[in-house]
């Protein structure tokens, strides 16, 4: 597997910038969804981590903590590094450290098309298929 390094976030962090980038290049422009929504009222308070391989940043991921439940949201791979492991090491990465951390849990609502990725990562679906941003998702857990 690509080793890659997470390098977490606070919203007011100069970083943030990269973060910015990330989620327009993948939610807006390859997936027409709307700039404003892309942030929200909790990315003030979420974790957020940029994926690095050391040389370039390849995506970035926050997480909402909900009592013992870590939601993975808004994580995006720039399409140069997508099956290339990125994603995986970096959830494989995320499920140790939330594990640490006391959760017992990670849920994220998967866009319906990526859901398989989601799976070989080892999470289950869960519940039915709804809408949001206009593009199908599905919820998905996995236990810590």
């Amino acid at each position: 597997m690509v080793e890659i390094n997470l390098l977490k976030l606070n919203f007011d962090d100069k970083e943030f910038s990269h973060i910015r980038d990330i989620r327009e290049t993948v939610f807006t422009n390859e997936l027409g969804i709307s700039k404003q929504e892309l942030f929200d009222k909790n990315d003030e308070t979420c974790d957020h981590f940029l994926i690095f391989d050391g040389k370039e940043i390849t995506g970035s991921v926050r997480i909402l903590s909900m009592g013992n439940v870590a939601k993975l949201e808004r994580m995006a791979i720039l399409k140069e590094f997508r099956t290339k492991n990125y994603g995986k090491n970096c959830i494989f990465q995320l499920k140790e450290y939330y594990s640490e951390h006391g959760f017992s849990y990670i849920i994220l609502d998967s866009i319906y098309s990526v859901r398989e990725f989601y799976k070989k990562c080892g999470f289950t679906e869960e519940g039915d298929v709804f809408q949001r941003v206009g593009i199908d998702h599905i919820r998905m857990s996995l236990t810590l």
